[in-house]
């Protein structure tokens, strides 16, 4: 008899090899590193004294630099405790908590072989959706997937393709690449309608391939661009190599990248997706699910503290409720939940493009413990005025944490929780409010989150700017030469504008009406208004165009500092720290600085005003001297 790679692979990710080989050694923990998940430990497999056996939890490895001793965890426990095999994987399956059924984990050959066709059937599905969507008839889900934002690399990092509109094209590739009727129709691709022909599970989708642990796609998600396509997401069939309560989306590439960063749990493909398109690369997604009990021990087996990190709408509130209630019963020191809060309304996605990535680190670096969310769920939709709703707090809370297995974990969890309620009893106030602190932590959330956007927002102002200055330029070419000086120390920020400025500049061919056309082209794609100018565009507007010019470099120049004194701010932010006994204190001039640097149009139109007024105020100084001089005369 044989073990499914797939029940093997669940097994191997549920049992950490470290906790199988410490029962026969002792770690050496100067040398091992557990944050890491490296150990180290004299051999034993042989006699020695320094500590030359490495056990990597991550790769679930062990290797011996003396006796060359190696393997996985059963080939651990079949070498170490003398037991079969088949000894093995029953002990380490009970450990793990996985029923050993005949349907799950006992195969014959045949079963084996049938197994690999349809992984071979899924694989071959990938390139085909593949290469429809990078031709011509697929560009359209190309335009949409990049105006999600993704970029090509994370496209064919996800191995992302689409499958076309007509009912059978996927089958009949699959025929033609050799594969049986039957195997296909097993796969969960096709289905056959009674009594008719074979036809494709998947039309006109963006596809998402699945895949086990050993990184073989063995299912797909498509998710629908048409809505008369039905459903906005469908999964494969479930198969004898899926089922999708078993596995997590990316959990293959999450877990080799999860060296010093949690698991993140999403809601969805596309969450995963984007995050990683934003460099995070460790969040795993449920596959159209609620998450179940067997996707929690598979990510546990990963990282003992993952993150719930679900949409800040009601229905992802509600699915974070039902997360922590599946994980109370499974919880113990070293495998439980962390949950963090994302603004109402807001998936990950969604709070990168509007606050930035460092928004999304915020949430995650603040995350809660599950007794501190628990407890502050119940607080905040109470009124608790009265010894009698404070009791009913504390007995629906007790009941709630009586679902706890681990019995000592359990009086930890209680013991928080009264010390909580104890302190309740002492506050006037009728409704629960957050500590000081954590009302200037939040504060200091949102001031970061509210920099971040109007530091995008001045960039985009300083690229408008740039692109007028330029378009005027080249309309008004006797203004290069005429406002020389004012032009000169100027730094633009985008680098095509630079060089074709310096060209302008120093080139006698720069004249020319293909530089001319290009930097015309490259102004209007970044401030269409341009195109349609009254001013720039119209005949002997030359006087009117050079007031707006000199307007215009002006405003660059206050923009630039504006958005400098932003960035200053963004550090300061991020690296304030109060010498003040009282908390709130240098904050508060933090906020102060940050009213100021945010004043938007009105700082840089006030400026203006106070610049001409110094101007003016000059010349009439000037005038005065002069007319004086010339009455001496």
């Amino acid at each position: 008899m044989s073990f499914s790679s797939a029940f093997l692979e669940k097994i191997k990710i549920s049992v950490k090899l470290s906790d199988i080989v410490s029962r026969h050694v002792n770690w050496d923990h100067k040398k091992s590193n557990l944050s890491k998940l490296d150990f180290w430990a004299p051999c034993p497999f042989h006699q020695e004294k320094t500590a030359s056996f490495h056990v990597d939890d991550t790769k679930g490895f062990y290797y011996c630099f003396g006796c060359q001793a190696k393997g996985n965890v059963f080939s651990f426990l079949k070498d170490m405790e003398g037991v079969s095999f088949f000894d093995a994987v029953k002990a380490l399956s009970e450990k793990a908590g996985i029923p050993m059924e005949t349907n799950d984990f006992v195969r014959s050959e045949a079963a084996s072989t049938e197994e690999q066709i349809l992984i071979k059937i899924n694989e071959a599905a990938n390139k085909f959706f593949t290469k429809h969507l990078f031709s011509t008839k697929g560009s359209f889900a190309l335009t949409y997937l990049r105006d999600r934002g993704l970029s090509l690399d994370i496209i064919k990092e996800f191995k992302i393709g689409l499958s076309t509109p007509k009912n059978d094209d996927l089958v009949l590739f699959l025929k033609e690449e050799g594969y049986a009727e039957k195997y296909i129709e097993k796969s969960g691709l096709a289905f056959k309608p009674e009594n008719k022909p074979l036809v494709d599970r998947f039309k006109n989708r963006v596809m998402f391939p699945i895949c086990n642990l050993d990184d073989r796609i063995v299912a797909f998600g498509g998710r629908s661009i048409n809505t008369s396509y039905g459903a906005k997401y469908i999964n494969s069939a479930e198969t004898k190599v899926f089922k999708k309560g078993s596995l997590l989306f990316n959990l293959n590439n999450a877990k080799k990248r999860n060296k010093n960063n949690p698991i993140l749990i999403v809601e969805g493909y596309m969450d995963v997706i984007s995050l990683a398109n934003n460099t995070i690369n460790n969040a795993v997604a449920p596959l159209g699910t609620a998450l179940t009990k067997e996707q929690l021990e598979l990510i546990w087996g990963v990282t003992d503290e993952p993150i719930l990190l679900l949409d800040g709408d009601n229905a992802g509130k509600l699915a974070t409720s039902r997360a922590i209630e599946l994980a109370l019963p499974l919880i113990s020191y070293n495998q439980t939940l962390r949950i963090g809060n994302l603004p109402s309304n807001y998936d990950p996605d969604d709070l990168i493009k509007e606050y930035g990535k460092e928004a999304l680190e915020d949430v995650i670096e603040n995350s809660q413990t599950l007794s501190e969310f628990i407890f502050m769920s119940e607080v905040t939709q109470r009124e608790l005025d009265s010894p009698e709703r404070l009791r009913k707090l504390h007995v629906e809370l007790t009941s709630k944490l009586q679902k706890i297995k681990d019995v000592n974990l359990r009086r930890m969890f209680m013991a928080e929780i009264e010390s909580k309620i104890k302190k309740l009893q002492f506050q006037s106030l009728n409704k629960i409010r957050p500590s000081r602190q954590m009302i200037i932590s939040e504060k200091r959330i949102e001031t970061k989150r509210q920099t971040l956007s109007r530091i995008q927002a001045s960039e985009k102002e300083i690229e408008k700017l740039e692109a007028e200055i330029m378009f005027c330029l080249i309309k008004n070419p006797v203004l290069i030469e005429d406002f020389r000086a004012q032009l000169i120390n100027l730094d633009f920020r985008d680098e095509f504008f630079q060089k074709s400025f310096w060209k302008i500049q120093h080139e006698k061919s720069s004249g020319s009406s293909e530089l001319f056309n290009a930097v015309s082209a490259k102004a209007i794609q970044k401030n269409p208004s341009l195109k349609s100018h009254l001013i720039y565009n119209g005949k002997n507007k030359e006087e009117m165009s050079r007031n707006l010019l000199l307007d215009k470099i002006t405003t660059l120049n206050l923009a630039n500092i504006r958005l400098q004194s932003l960035k200053d701010l963004k550090i300061k932010i991020k690296t304030q720290k109060s010498d003040s006994s009282d908390l709130g204190e240098s904050f508060n001039l933090i906020q102060s600085e940050y009213r100021r640097a945010i004043s938007g149009s009105q700082f840089i139109e006030d400026s203006i005003v106070r610049e001409r007024k110094f101007d003016k105020e000059n010349l009439d100084v000037f005038k005065k001297s002069k007319s004086k001089t010339f009455q001496k005369k």
